[in-house]
């Protein structure tokens, strides 16, 4: 028997293996074995049984490294396709989808051979003398990896040839062994022979006794109920009288929230009953259906959610929610564990740990977990018999990931569907343009939700031009008088607020008053932000940090200003002008730790927080009755990006953060802060005008021919040198223009760029964007993949873009 391995290498290719007669009754498609690989050992996936080699000199797998599949055939089609489309190798592709820690990989070890006496007077490079002088601190040796990241140099290849050659450094293979296992742990129990007349000490009869009581405990157990009681079991296991067991455990990440008040099934509304009744036809016709659900803030999508995932698990179907932040999970995983068998629940997301990933993961393969419910990655879950995703929120651009394999999980999920002939709900108040046009101009099927639950009215938005607010200094304030007035009101009345400001931080950045100097990253086109709370100046790009200096590094002067606002100083302002106040902020900063999001959303819940600020994570989902008034600090922010989908995002975001206001008995209240006023992002989030927006935009996307009347693949390139960067990009060009022009294509695609990005260095590396459009995105990615074949030579990263949403 054969086998083809797909490696976590940069290339397309699989890889033949023959497989000995010990493990053919084990092997399958969706495992993962240990192969030899050049001079290495690796982790492979199987992704196919044959019978026939393709080449004489084939080698044997060393080892399977799984008891069972991590996913199915019809899985790794999904997968397959994603590798495809997003024009990403399907080794790595595997490795970035399934579970991180799980593999076996050979490093490289390097180390100073002992005879290396003569190493001061051999003819070295100076890059040669600067790995033997890192490897002379490093006795034991260090990794390849590991050097090069001390060197500060990638290709040190030719490097080490010689050094080797020259007999003064070693190099061998080492195994490293996976960081997440399996869990196991020892249980007890009786034989059968405690009833035969056997002499015991009074503890081994009192552990009997129990197990007799209790039948099979664990270890852990009976330690917790008995002192020493391993001791007397390894001497009960002797005299034949309990035998000691291993079996593998479940690590559990579900938290335990109680967050809402939501514990049974509610009647629904007249709209409500019609979606549902709507949805029900694709659920039981066991087809494609998709659907998006357009309802308005507080309309109860969630509750059609949740009776469509009844129906689904009644007919033994399984399910996937997708939500675009963690911070939905805990209040949604409340929810879901009041309504549904929490064994019944997996959670999948970066909040939980590697080890739990891996079981969670393990779970829904077994088909031991029926509802999964995770952001992003939770879209490549491998769910037995899926008939039913929902994509909460699903305008977010959260879904889109940029690093690695750059998916868009809301897209992934329309293509899961079809495959398995599923059905899927595309859930928001505020509809992606292209979801809309997919609702109104193709297959889509749209439903819609004018009114909120129980008939509560829409908040009421108030619209503040602050170029007419100064302070008494003449300065604009944070806050406006009337948004000032509101929140006293609200405090008043015990209600809670809601203050929307989407930069983290205490000011934008420090500038010196006498030579104008503004303190930026060494490695980042950016300024870096001051975090007032720690003393530091942070970049919020490579995460490089600083102590706030006490003068200027230019010109030494100590007139050290701020500028700008995040929602550090929001908090301070508020402290400040409302002392008695309960004030927190939620934002990356303060949801650091595992649970934390949780925690802060469990307080505001409890009524124990009188006035949260956050950033976009506050925006969506979150359902607080007592939460009257919703402050947004800067309307602007979002305007201001150099993005074709700045107006849709301002609109999202207003219209989002609005609909968290006014959800009880009492009438919401919003206060918009904004320099633009008259923008019709702006005017239109203020009527709750959705239609009005979407005509406003669609007119100008169809103008400029932007999607969803065209297509986008974008080439990002980057390099630690910036000429390499820039002859790369303009290398790309050259390219591009000479492939399109023998294809006699020019009229069907369009190369923009290339261009320095906005923020064109980022982690010490120069940034350029270059940008294919058109109609056909099977052309866009067949020129995407002719590009790239005849650069591989250039010394610089390049990396391709499919659907592009962050043109930062």
């Amino acid at each position: 028997m054969y086998v083809r391995i797909a490696l976590n290498i940069p290339s397309d290719k699989v890889f033949s293996y023959s497989v000995s007669d010990r493990f053919i009754p084990y092997i399958a498609v969706g495992m993962r074995v240990l192969v030899p690989f050049g001079k290495r050992r690796m982790t492979g996936y199987v992704v196919e049984l044959c019978d026939e080699k393709d080449r004489d000199d084939i080698k044997d797998i060393i080892d399977i490294l799984d008891v069972e599949p991590l996913f199915s055939e019809r899985d790794l089609t999904f997968y397959q396709w994603v590798s495809d489309y997003y024009i990403h190798p399907l080794g790595k592709t595997l490795r970035s989808i399934l579970p991180g820690g799980i593999d076996i990989e050979s490093n490289r070890w390097i180390c100073l051979s002992r005879e290396n006496n003569h190493i001061e007077r051999a003819p070295l490079s100076s890059g040669q003398r600067e790995i033997t002088d890192m490897l002379t601190r490093h006795p034991v040796g260090i990794s390849l990896k590991k050097l090069q990241q001390e060197v500060n140099r990638i290709n040190i290849y030719d490097d080490i040839k010689k050094l080797t050659a020259l007999g003064l450094i070693s190099t061998e293979d080492r195994l490293r062994k996976p960081d997440v296992k399996r869990k196991t742990e020892k249980i007890v129990s009786l034989t059968g022979n405690h009833r035969q007349n056997l002499r015991l000490t009074g503890k081994q009869q009192m552990i009997t006794d129990l197990l007799l009581e209790r039948g099979t405990m664990t270890l852990t157990s009976l330690n917790e109920n008995i002192t020493y009681a391993s001791a007397v079991i390894r001497r009960l296991e002797k005299k034949g009288v309990v035998v000691v067991q291993s079996r593998e455990v479940y690590r559990n990440p579900h938290e335990t929230y109680d967050l809402g008040a939501h514990e049974k099934p509610k009647t629904l509304t007249d709209e409500q009953a019609t979606a549902l009744s709507e949805i029900m036809g694709g659920l039981t016709s066991r087809r494609y259906a998709p659907y998006l659900l357009h309802g308005v803030t507080g309309s109860g999508k969630t509750e059609i959610y949740f009776c469509a995932i009844e129906e689904i698990l009644r007919s033994g179907g399984s399910v996937i929610l997708l939500v675009p932040e963690i911070a939905l999970t805990p209040q949604l995983l409340s929810r879901v564990k009041k309504r549904f068998d929490k064994n019944d629940t997996a959670i999948l997301h970066s909040g939980i740990s590697q080890s739990e990933k891996f079981d969670e993961w393990r779970r829904i393969m077994k088909g031991d977990a029926r509802i999964v419910i995770g952001v992003r990655s939770a879209v490549f879950a491998p769910t037995r018999n899926l008939r039913l995703i929902i994509v909460d929120e699903e305008h977010d651009p959260s879904y889109k990931q940029d690093d690695r394999i750059t998916y868009n999980a809301r897209n992934l999920a329309i293509v899961k569907a079809k495959l398995n002939a599923a059905a899927i709900i595309l859930g928001s108040a505020t509809p992606e343009i292209q979801t809309t046009f997919n609702a109104l101009e193709r297959d889509f099927t749209y439903i819609s939700l004018t009114k909120r639950v129980d008939d509560r009215p829409l908040p009421h938005i108030d619209v503040i031009d602050m170029k007419t607010e100064k302070d008494n200094k003449g300065k604009v304030p944070i806050l406006s008088r009337p948004l000032k007035a509101a929140i006293q009101e609200a405090l008043a009345a015990g209600k809670q607020t809601l203050l929307f400001l989407n930069r983290r931080g205490y000011t934008t950045f420090l500038y010196c008053h006498d030579c104008g100097y503004i303190f930026k990253c060494p490695n980042c086109s950016v300024s870096m932000t001051h975090h007032m709370s720690e003393k530091v100046l942070r970049c919020h790009y490579c995460d490089h940090t600083l102590k706030a200096p006490p003068m200027c590094s230019q010109c030494k002067g100590y007139r050290i200003s701020n500028y700008g606002i995040g929602t550090e100083k929001v908090e301070s302002h508020i402290k400040d002008l409302y002392p008695k106040a309960r004030v927190e902020r939620m934002d990356s900063d303060t949801t650091q730790r595992k649970g934390s999001y949780g925690r802060i959303l469990m307080s505001l819940n409890h009524g124990h927080i009188d006035i949260l600020i956050g950033t976009q994570m506050i925006t969506k989902g979150h359902d607080y009755p007592n939460v009257t008034l919703v402050g947004v600090l800067s309307a602007d922010t979002s305007l201001n990006i150099p993005d074709f989908r700045a107006s849709e995002r301002t609109f999202q975001l207003i219209t989002q953060v609005s609909g968290r206001g006014g959800r009880g008995d009492t009438p919401g209240k919003v206060i918009v802060q904004t320099f633009n006023p008259n923008h019709y992002a702006i005017r239109r989030a203020c009527h709750h005008d959705c239609q009005g927006f979407y005509s406003d935009e669609i007119a100008q996307r169809r103008y400029f021919g932007y999607p969803p009347f065209s297509r986008m693949v974008n080439f990002r390139i980057s390099s630690l040198q910036k000429d390499a960067a820039k002859y790369c990009a303009r290398t790309l060009k050259a390219v591009a223009q000479k492939l399109v022009h023998n294809e006699s294509a020019t009229d069907k695609i369009r190369i923009m760029g290339p261009a320095e990005a906005p923020i064109a260095r980022i982690k010490g590396k120069y940034r350029w964007h270059m940008l294919l459009m058109g109609n056909n995105i099977r052309e866009l990615q067949k020129l995407a993949r002719e590009i790239l074949a005849e650069t591989k030579k250039l010394e610089a990263t390049i990396k391709v873009d499919v659907d592009p949403v962050n043109f930062m």
